[in-house]
């Protein structure tokens, strides 16, 4: 009993195989489970942290420390002994422990803007991130569509094999009856266990296809599991300006120069900081003191990088020419996926069309194959002509199943080109 109560707790530990899946559905896996995905909430934690750094640049800096020394020699005063002023005697020891603070007052809002540039950062590393999980949406793409094509040539085969096999049985019946030659049955035979062989191939190739698909979305799946055909309502579009995350980060880019060119302009004005120093010590500012005693310092201090202003400058002007380059940029990936949407499309319209025409083939080869049928039964025709007939009407049918699949491919290649991932949307 305690053996049965381990194994069913054990059954229940075990993931669960779903039953079927959506391309959306896989989609949605690689966007919140992939490493990747784990890696864009790591970048939060990260973006979090070095503003939080980068804030504490406003906050009074404090500096403690602590010194102990011996010299050689000390201050010497030229007064002759035995006077009535006798100099005061110095320690060659000394020991000294301070607290130096400084405050900025004004540094042209310098921390401000690192702050938000920090922000600006970690969001573009989280746009990059979502730029690999795009590109892994297409390959996912391909995987699964892959699948669903093998899926119908193995359908188209078994469709074939069981073509095969109800005539093999009409032709057996002739062959004992004397009406045709054994070797019209062996031909059919033989065709027979062809598509057992191409039959096995398509089945090794579906099974790879769902492990490599069972990876991607890191869930464990079957050949037993359904993969849905995309079945949204597909338009065509060119607004992928919204979608795309390429574009996105384009945008961010830009702000990120915006800022950098803000900290430049800080750098041109002076900085203003109120400092103090805190001691325990001897000596100390009055050197003539040789007891332990405390003291201190306080001021203001402003400060002005003639160089760095002038480097300020320059660097603005770096950062215009980057934002040209980031507007280059962005209208060469503009072109290319016009082109690649144009391209698509044209497939898209192509298929719809063969798909049309399929159907009147099909009908036709039906008509055909029906007529050579009963012909090889009559001893008309020969178990060849009745192959070559049959595998014409087989081809039409895999032709026409293939392009239906390809169609829902392109039309799922075509919104990754947009940027639309879940129903027709991002």
């Amino acid at each position: 009993m305690i053996a049965a109560v381990i194994f069913s707790v054990l059954i229940g530990l075990q993931p669960e195989v779903p039953d079927s899946l959506t391309l959306e559905y896989c989609y949605d896996r690689i966007e919140n489970h992939y490493p990747l995905a784990q890696k864009a909430k790591l970048q939060n934690k990260i973006t979090e942290l070095n503003q939080r750094i980068a804030g504490r640049a406003a906050y009074p800096q404090v500096d403690v420390g602590a010194t102990a020394t011996y010299q050689s020699e000390v201050t010497d005063l030229p007064f002759p002994s035995g006077g009535q002023f006798s100099p005061p005697n110095l320690s060659k020891d000394q020991y000294k422990v301070t607290m130096d603070v400084s405050q900025t007052i004004y540094n042209g809002e310098a921390v401000s803007i690192r702050k938000r540039l920090e922000g600006i950062k970690g969001i573009q590393e989280k746009q990059s991130i979502e730029i690999q999980l795009h590109d892994l949406k297409e390959q996912l793409n391909q995987i699964y569509f892959g699948i669903l094509l093998a899926q119908k040539q193995l359908q188209t085969v078994e469709t074939l094999s069981e073509s095969l096999r109800s005539q093999i049985e009409e032709v057996q019946s002739k062959v004992r009856n004397g009406v045709l030659l054994p070797s019209q049955q062996y031909i059919l035979e033989a065709e027979l266990i062809k598509t057992k062989q191409d039959s096995s191939e398509i089945q090794a190739n579906i099974q790879s296809g769902y492990k490599v698909l069972g990876q991607l979305i890191g869930q464990e799946i079957t050949t037993s599991t359904e993969l849905t055909s995309p079945s949204h309502d597909f338009q065509f579009s060119k607004s992928f300006e919204a979608l795309r995350p390429e574009f996105q980060l384009f945008e961010t880019n830009r702000r990120a120069l915006d800022l950098q060119q803000e900290l430049a302009q800080s750098q041109k004005t002076p900085s203003l900081s109120a400092f103090g120093t805190a001691a325990y010590g001897r000596p100390g500012f009055n050197v003539f003191e040789n007891d332990l005693h405390p003291y201190y310092i306080v001021g203001l201090k402003v400060q002005w990088n003639l160089w760095g202003a002038q480097n300020a400058g320059t660097q603005q002007q770096i950062y215009d020419l980057q934002q040209q380059k980031i507007g280059q940029e962005e209208r060469a990936f503009e072109r290319q996926l016009k082109g690649s949407l144009g391209k698509v499309q044209e497939r898209i319209e192509s298929l719809e069309d063969q798909i049309t025409r399929d159907k009147e083939i099909i009908d036709l080869r039906k008509k055909v194959v029906a007529e050579k049928s009963s012909q090889l039964k009559n001893g008309i025709v020969t178990a060849t002509e009745y192959v070559t007939e049959l595998h014409k009407a087989t081809q039409a049918r895999l032709a026409m199943l293939l392009r239906k699949t390809n169609l829902a491919q392109a039309q799922a290649e075509y919104n990754i080109i947009l940027g639309r991932t879940n129903n027709g949307n991002k």
